[in-house]
C-alpha cells in the first residue's frame, strides 16, 4: 500500500481526468456543455479542485480568456469512475479559429498530494 501512495505521487497510477465536450466547433457567445470524466486510480486520492482554463494561442502567445473552477474536499476511490456536469458561456467579441489564432481547454485534477491530472481539448470558433 505504502509503494502505491509514493507511485501516485509520482503520477504512477493516480486518478485521471477528462474534459468531455458536446462539440468541437462552437460560435461566439454559444454556450458550451459537457462533463469532467474522472477515472480513480490504483489507491484514493484527496480532490482538492478541478480547474477548467479556455486558452486563446494568438500569433504564438498563449492569454487565459476563462476559468472554470470547482473547489471540492472528496476523495476519489480506486477504480472509481465518476461524471461532473461542465457548462462556459464564450465571449460573444471572441476572435475566430484561423491560422494564427487557436483554442484549448486545459483541465487539471489537484490532488492533495500527488501528481495533477492534466487534459487537453482543442475548440474551434466560428462566426455566428
Amino acid at each position: 500500500m505504502l509503494l502505491r501512495k509514493w507511485m501516485s505521487r509520482l503520477g504512477i497510477g493516480a486518478a485521471k481526468i477528462d474534459l468531455v465536450l458536446d462539440s468541437e466547433i462552437y460560435k461566439q457567445g454559444d454556450v458550451i456543455h459537457g462533463r469532467y470524466d474522472i477515472y480513480g486510480g490504483t489507491i484514493e486520492q484527496k480532490l482538492k479542485r478541478i480547474e477548467s482554463d479556455l486558452v486563446q494561442t494568438q500569433n504564438g502567445k498563449e492569454t487565459h480568456i476563462l476559468n472554470n473552477c470547482i473547489y471540492t474536499a472528496s476523495t476519489v476511490m480506486a477504480d472509481e469512475n465518476r461524471a461532473i456536469s461542465f457548462k462556459c458561456r464564450l465571449p460573444e467579441h471572441l476572435p475566430l479559429t484561423d491560422e494564427k489564432t487557436s483554442y484549448k481547454f486545459v483541465t487539471k485534477l489537484i490532488f492533495d498530494n500527488g501528481t495533477d491530472s492534466l487534459d487537453h481539448d482543442e475548440i474551434r470558433v466560428i462566426s455566428l
